[in-house]
């Protein structure tokens, strides 16, 4: 599959362990090499519980009384169904859209994705870490770090720069997953 520099760069923040903990999405949609829009969701995740408060900002006040990832789906499978999903470290977030489809019975779509931590790798191998931050600031993309929107948006940034050498796209195809798994690997 080719890139021709159109995909939807993502983000999410989440909650706390839980994979289906989703409290923040952030989308940056990429079309012919362009950023043609970005926005970002506050989600309220299924518990109340928040362990990343103070990595992201975002508290149970904030988002107790916007919707539900199963509410603001319509609105975003769209960006996914079909499409090349672009995301830094592109198993953690994609481990929370398939968690949090599951936990609300919706159907995970087939889709593409492109991991743009692999992508820096490749592109620029003699940087300390590939960190989205350290990347961001190696490229001098502006990154409010742990901004779903922010994020999003400096990961569409590094895959264009990175360039179509540097990136591997990537086939994801619906599979049974459990509803919620820790992302740690601690036990909760």
């Amino acid at each position: 599959m080719n890139m021709k520099e159109t995909f939807t760069a993502l983000d999410f923040e989440t909650a706390n362990y839980q994979s289906n903990s989703a409290c923040q999405l952030g989308i940056a949609v990429v079309n012919n090499g362009q950023i043609v829009l970005q926005k970002s969701w506050l989600i309220k995740p299924p518990t109340p519980i928040f362990t990343f408060s103070y990595l992201h900002g975002i508290t149970y006040g904030m988002v107790k009384e916007q919707p539900t990832f199963g509410d603001i789906w319509p609105e975003i499978k769209p960006y996914v169904t079909d499409e090349i999903i672009a995301a830094h470290n592109a198993d953690f977030d994609m481990g929370v859209l398939t968690a949090t489809l599951a936990h609300y019975q919706l159907y995970v779509p087939e889709f593409y994705v492109i991991d743009s931590l692999a992508a820096a790798r490749k592109a620029w191998p003699g940087l300390k870490n590939h960190k989205l931050s350290t990347v961001a600031a190696h490229l001098n993309i502006e990154l409010n770090h742990h901004e779903a929107e922010s994020d999003a948006k400096a990961c569409a940034e590094i895959i264009l720069r990175a360039g179509q050498d540097n990136v591997e796209i990537n086939r994801v195809v619906n599979r049974s997953l459990p509803e919620s798994i820790d992302l740690f690997g601690g036990n909760y």
